[in-house]
């Protein structure tokens, strides 16, 4: 931690100073944030509860009581953030511009409190034409249309959240739009497999994952877009027989969105449909689908959807807010594999529910760079028993209440 903030001391010099040759620029930004949250039960959650993913399953004990019908109260700042921005340099003709951005989420929750890389990336603009190297936000989060919801996890389990290292070439629509395609990997967000959530199952695989993104202004304050993208995997390369393996799995993901804009109001929503979400942090995720006779694992994906709608007002002191999301086990694309009466492997999360769905207001009050908001969420999960195709029987839902309050200064 003491490295950390000597690193940003040293870059605090360079803050406001250009060289006149570039004419460069470079700038400290950031925010300082606390939170206090409490739950009614016990949800499944990361980041000190911070970031809430659905309520725990009910569990009994030799009485009969449910272990997870408790309330918890969370107080945290490690969402805290520092930016540094670099402006006005040249490369190759091109405009040139890059970012490092960090907060203290760490990258696990054995991590908390420690220095994490959210963003490191340069931009070369050409004007029509535009190159992104460096790690920054997967193209399925769409920067201009997610959840403006309190809550720290962009509207989680609903809509997509990850970062990745990529390589990203942007054409420019004029002044209405973009259309983009982009190689990536994984870093901190990982698919899951037979030794947990890991990048070495990318890594193995050898092909990067590719995306693509288009974006259009139809109309002033109206806007739609969609995004594809396709990824690969290699979950093992050594077999339950102890022999070579090269078995793959391939999977897709899609959404296209909604942005509707007023003087004082924005509408997001946003609709999204995939295989294998895990590394997204929303449900879903793979499985065995059979066992070949040398050893070798054949494997199937879960798919997953998700709708969820965000509206916001954006002027005066007092603002409002209400969220809503809905998300569908879809099952796999092919019976899992058996062994017994458990499954050979299903790398999946929150594999044995059916459905989840949140909504909840929120209001903030603002003064100048400092705001102060609260809001109320309502989130349910139907757990049951997952079936051999992947799909959840039996169901019974679940419910937790979240309340929290919120304080945030920007600089």
């Amino acid at each position: 931690m003491k490295k950390v903030f000597l690193m940003f001391l040293g870059l605090l010099p360079l803050v406001g100073m250009a060289q006149k040759a570039d004419e460069v620029k470079v700038k400290l930004s950031g925010f300082v944030t606390a939170e206090a949250i409490f739950d009614s039960r016990k949800t499944v959650n990361t980041r000190e509860g911070d970031v809430i993913l659905y309520p725990a399953a009910k569990s009994f004990d030799a009485n009969g009581a449910d272990l997870n019908d408790r309330s918890e109260l969370f107080m945290t700042t490690i969402h805290s953030r520092l930016n540094v921005g670099v402006t006005g340099f040249e490369a190759f003709g091109a405009k040139g511009s890059a970012t490092i951005q960090g907060d203290f989420v760490g990258t696990s929750n054995d991590k908390i409190g420690l220095f994490r890389l959210r963003h490191a990336f340069v931009k070369l603009d050409w004007g029509k034409d535009e190159l992104l190297v460096g790690k920054t936000w997967h193209p399925m989060f769409v920067t201009s249309c997610y959840p403006d919801v309190l809550h720290w996890g962009g509207g989680l389990p609903f809509n997509v959240l990850g970062r990745a290292p990529q390589f990203r070439y942007t054409r420019k629509l004029g002044d209405r739009g973009y259309a983009f395609i982009a190689a990536l990997s994984e870093m901190d967000f990982k698919s899951n497999g037979p030794d947990g959530a890991d990048v070495k199952y990318v890594q193995q695989a050898s092909i990067p994952e590719f995306s693509a993104q288009v974006k259009y202004d139809f109309a002033k304050g109206f806007t739609l877009g969609a995004t594809a993208g396709y990824k690969f995997l290699k979950p093992m390369v050594v077999n339950s027989a102890g022999l070579k393996t090269d078995e793959m799995l391939s999977s897709y993901q899609m959404n296209a969105w909604m942005t509707v804009k007023t003087d004082k109001l924005v509408w997001n929503l946003q609709t999204i449909y995939g295989q294998n979400m895990y590394n997204f942090v929303m449900i879903g995720g793979y499985g065995v689908k059979g066992v070949k006779a040398n050893g070798d694992y054949e494997y199937t994906n879960v798919k997953t959807s998700s709708v969820w709608s965000d509206v916001h007002t954006t002027t005066g002191n007092v603002r409002y807010g209400l969220f809503a999301g809905y998300t569908k086990n879809l099952g796999a694309d092919d019976n899992l594999a058996m062994n017994g009466s458990s499954f050979v492997g299903l790398y999946s999360r929150g594999s044995n529910i059916d459905y989840i769905y949140q909504f909840g207001p929120r209001v903030e009050f603002h003064s100048g760079s400092f705001m102060i908001g609260t809001q109320a969420l309502y989130t349910a999960a139907a757990y049951g028993t997952t079936q051999i195709n992947g799909k959840v029987a039996d169901s019974k839902e679940v419910g937790s209440t979240r309340v929290s309050v919120h304080f945030k200064y920007s600089f």
